[in-house]
């Protein structure tokens, strides 16, 4: 089945979402109801206004920490209850298609292409949903807590961000947000499926975390944006780039890297840029250009551009032509033929 992408909702494109990671397909109300128990603790799922074209799809895979999920329901309006849970997660909610309401803390609140929802799993929801699909993430907020502190530079202080349930979807941020999932989605079903690259996945993991925090309002929203801290110096640029340079050909989260620099991701991105003119991430691709430049150059390496790019974290081709072509002013296919 196919849903038509939010990011392009207004115009005709479409989209399927996480086709290679299917988890549930049925046509059977009864079958869903026990499955989805399982799945999702949904303890109730009904149909209204029958006859209706029932046709459930759940597909999921691990990002990391996180689980990104795509759920549709076929041609039918349905209701669906969650119970109270142990589960300490969030989950976002993006819908690709359809709409409905949604009773959740006590407050009901509208779902559809434009409004998104940041449901607490350990509290009850009853969701009257039509013609509906959705994109969801599982935040577990000792993750979300741990990021959020890593961004601050306050490892010690205790951090639990509490988001705004509702999400307007047509804001810049919100756009921003729905962007970058779907991005993510893409790559997971794309070139990335299959692959087993950390470098890779923790870098989509981080670059989600961060841009939900960032983004969406939420009770560290004012320290996340506030003015950082003048305690930058140089020493913490220093450790941190000799950090990149020394581990290179390793997954290097953000979280490792403020970790060697000892200080918040915040000061160390102002240090960097005044030092460099780029942010850490930035030097770390560059730093993983030059080492795939020299791989190229090596007469003695027999790899491919695909294998050599893959080697260094570049999962795309295209972007990393690109981005090797403004780093050195040749594409890497010219630099590989230097050698033969």
């Amino acid at each position: 089945m196919r849903h038509c992408n939010f990011a392009m909702r207004h115009g005709d494109a479409c989209v399927t979402y996480l086709e290679n990671y299917q988890v549930l397909s049925s046509r059977d109300l009864n079958e869903t109801r026990v499955l989805l128990a399982d799945l999702n603790s949904i303890d109730s799922l009904d149909l209204i206004e029958r006859p209706a074209l029932f046709n459930v799809a759940v597909r999921g895979t691990a990002l990391g920490d996180l689980q990104v999920l795509h759920s549709s329901f076929g041609d039918c309006r349905i209701q669906l209850r969650t119970p109270e849970s142990d589960n300490d997660a969030l989950f976002m909610i993006i819908p690709t298609e359809g709409g409905g309401t949604v009773e959740h803390k006590g407050q009901d609140y509208t779902i559809s292409t434009r409004r998104g929802l940041i449901r607490d799993m350990r509290m009850p929801l009853f969701a009257d949903e039509d013609r509906f699909a959705c994109l969801g993430v599982r935040l577990p907020k000792d993750i979300l807590a741990k990021h959020c502190r890593m961004l601050l530079g306050n490892d010690g202080t205790a951090m639990d961000p509490g988001f705004e349930i509702s999400l307007d979807l047509d804001s810049a941020q919100g756009r921003h947000v729905c962007n970058t999932l779907n991005y993510i989605a893409q790559a997971l079903d794309g070139p990335l499926h299959g692959l087993d690259n950390v470098i890779v996945l923790n870098g989509l993991q981080d670059l989600l975390l961060t841009n939900i925090l960032m983004m969406l309002p939420n009770s560290c929203s004012e320290l996340l944006h506030g003015q950082p801290k003048s305690n930058a110096v140089p020493h913490y640029v220093k450790r941190a780039r000799e950090y990149i340079h020394a581990h290179a050909h390793t997954a290097i989260t953000l979280e490792t890297l403020v970790q060697h620099a000892g200080c918040g991701y915040r000061t160390l991105q102002t240090a960097f840029s005044a030092a460099y003119g780029i942010s850490p991430m930035a030097y770390l691709k560059s730093v993983r250009l030059n080492q795939a430049h020299k791989d190229l150059l090596d007469e003695e390496n027999g790899s491919s551009v695909a294998e050599i790019a893959m080697k260094w974290g570049f999962t795309h081709a295209g972007r990393f032509s690109q981005s090797y072509a403004r780093q050195f002013g040749v594409l890497p296919s010219e630099t590989l033929r230097k050698r033969q």
